[in-house]
């Protein structure tokens, strides 16, 4: 058991719908049991030089995290480096990392202001762009980096290394470099595996490949992953998490490796990456 929370951050992404009615009852909540609360809207864009909210500063007990996946993902990323954990409420769809549905707020919650909450460290993706021996681009990402076609509809190559050694030779739609966190969402539709949130470990799964042969892989996290364009390249554009594409030219290299900078995410005790796993994807139905 923990010590109560007395201050949050709160994070409602105000376009999903259900958040306002979540937040009017943590309102409710946070006022019975003397919690102070800082209210943040999720598409609040400005840097912290600009005025908006720095939250990397935050020294708050917990953020919690009002909407879905993207909503947290966007959260996680302003507050790397302040060692605070996050806490998904889901009002959105499917929700992996947001692991309190909306209708277990009112039981969940009361448990976790009270004390009751763990916490899972998942590790994040150090992603660069160099360009002619030169870092043109930095990205940071909690679930992925993927590397894709950008706007003509063609196969595209690429090749790829493992800590300074050959992988593969690619023809595909793209490729996705996933944490652990990230196995469960874009590379998991894609065929790659599910990974334990504690591994050391990235996958590698292209989208399309023209060989079946091609396979999901899982590495050691602690050998970078450098994705070459081809000299003779179509558009390519490069994502982290979402955030704004980061257009390729031919050439480039992506290095994807292990961030130093972990994220902690806050879940109650019976409600681990297995459990929700296994309710997520309804496994231990009845057989056919």
């Amino acid at each position: 058991m923990r010590t109560p929370i007395r201050k949050v951050t709160v994070v409602v992404n105000p376009a999903k719908s259900g958040a306002r009615a979540v937040a009017t009852l943590l309102k409710r909540m946070f006022a019975r049991r003397g919690v102070r609360a800082e209210w943040l809207d999720a598409h609040e864009s400005r840097a912290p030089e600009a005025g908006g909210h720095d939250l990397a500063r935050c020294t708050d007990d917990m953020i919690l995290v009002i909407g879905g996946d993207g909503t947290l993902l966007q959260a996680a990323r302003r507050s790397v480096g302040s060692g605070v954990p996050l806490l998904g409420i889901n009002a959105g769809s499917l929700g992996f990392l947001t692991s309190i549905s909306r209708e277990r707020v009112k039981s969940c919650l009361p448990r976790v202001l009270g004390g009751e909450w763990e916490t899972s460290e998942r590790m994040a993706l150090a992603v660069r762009v160099v360009r002619s021996g030169r870092t043109v681009a930095r990205g940071w990402a909690l679930n992925e980096a993927v590397v894709f076609r950008g706007r003509h509809a063609h196969i595209i190559r690429l090749s790829v290394d493992v800590g300074g050694e050959h992988l593969s030779d690619y023809q595909c739609d793209g490729l996705i470099v996933a944490t652990p966190t990230g196995s469960t969402a874009y590379s998991l539709s894609a065929g790659g595996p599910i990974v334990s949130p504690e591994a050391s470990a990235l996958a590698v799964t292209p989208i399309c490949a023209h060989a079946l042969t091609n396979r999901p892989l899982v590495l050691d996290a602690a050998r970078a992953v450098r994705i070459h364009v081809p000299k003779r390249s179509p558009d390519l554009a490069l994502s982290t998490d979402g955030a704004p594409n980061v257009e390729l030219l031919p050439g480039d290299v992506v290095e994807v490796k292990r961030d130093g900078r972990s994220v902690d995410l806050a879940y109650l005790p019976d409600s681990g990456f297995y459990t929700v796993l296994r309710h997520k994807l309804r496994w231990g139905g009845s057989a056919l």
